[in-house]
């Protein structure tokens, strides 16, 4: 006699597996194998203990130079405006680093913005700095020297951002290029 509380339990019908479909037009290929990154992950870690000392050391900065300029708007406005825009440069340096070994197209395009709004806080950042070094410093030849500081090194920037075809194609292997490229 069998139970009244006994349940019957049954397996699912076993499905196979999909055929593996061509991918002609229209249909998307498969995602690519997970790579493995061997070894360095000390590096990593020592990135991470680097950004982390880093950031606590510009926000030290920042929270002695806003106690310093408590009494001053200018200063406290400079001191602001110089914290929010280096984060906000970090945080794009980061977005850039991560669009860099991609080459699709609309990662390219993406990559430019990141790179054009960078050109934007580096100007912004260079500028806000000089403006408070020369009415910080008596004498037209000290300040005239200040600013052709910030040029030139706004200019570096700007050539190193831009202009650099090795930067963007620093650590691919040159078959990775297209045939437009190596021409």
């Amino acid at each position: 006699m069998e139970p009244v509380f006994a349940v019957v339990h049954e397996d699912p019908p076993v499905q196979a597996p999909p055929a593996p479909q061509k991918h002609g037009l229209g249909s998307t290929p498969p995602p690519p194998p997970p790579q493995v990154q061997g070894g360095g992950g000390w590096r990593v870690a020592a990135r991470r203990v680097l950004g982390l000392v880093v950031f606590l050391a510009t926000t030290a900065a920042f929270v002695v130079s806003i106690y310093r300029s408590r009494h001053s708007a200018r200063d406290l406005a400079l001191a602001i405006a110089t914290q929010f825009l280096g984060t906000v440069l970090g945080l794009c340096f980061v977005k850039l680093k991560q669009l860099r070994g991609d080459r699709a197209a609309e990662v390219a395009v993406e990559r430019r913005r990141v790179k054009i709004g960078m050109w934007v806080l580096l100007v912004a950042l260079g500028c806000t700095v000089a403006v408070q070094l020369t009415l910080a410093v008596h004498g037209l030849a000290l300040k005239l020297v200040v600013w052709g500081v910030t040029v030139f090194l706004l200019g570096l920037k700007t050539y190193l951002l831009f202009f650099r075809k090795e930067a963007e194609d620093a650590g691919r292997p040159a078959a990775e290029l297209s045939p437009e490229e190596k021409v």
